[in-house]
């Protein structure tokens, strides 16, 4: 009896430190690819791979829709830029790099991607980060 009740807190010894073990409080990325400063990893869209980049797009820029694997984050085009070179992948981060963040397709040339980052950037600069409200009549 007495080795078995060793045996029992030795048990919940163990299992008290398993149950709180990795609880330190830091941030573990969610998505698959995720990267520590929680932006999602390069996403793949139509044999096209994009980095995601700390770069906010404006929301009233981000259009249409596209295709994503569930559990991955949403992905929308944005208003006059090609989606096989640029998407808005969303982010959720208004204070730093935006509620979407801009992914660049892998292998543009350096011109091209200045360019596109520029077009986003006039976008920020014209309508800001988050859509503003529709005004509603009274």
């Amino acid at each position: 009896m007495k080795f078995g009740g060793r045996r029992a807190i030795i048990f919940l010894a163990l299992a008290a430190a398993g149950c709180t073990a990795g609880t330190t409080g830091s941030t573990v990325p969610t998505s698959p690819g995720a990267r520590p400063d929680g932006l999602p990893g390069p996403i793949a869209l139509r044999n096209v791979t994009f980095d995601v980049s700390c770069t906010p797009v404006a929301e009233a820029l981000v259009d249409v829709e596209l295709p994503h694997p569930v559990g991955e984050p949403k992905i929308r085009a944005i208003t006059g830029l090609w989606d096989r070179q640029a998407i808005a992948v969303l982010a959720n981060d208004a204070k730093g790099c935006g509620v979407w963040a801009l992914g660049l397709a892998e292998g543009l040339s350096p011109e091209a991607s200045q360019e596109i980052r520029e077009e986003v950037a006039r976008g920020v600069g014209n309508f800001g980060v988050t859509a503003s409200p529709v005004p509603r009549e009274p």
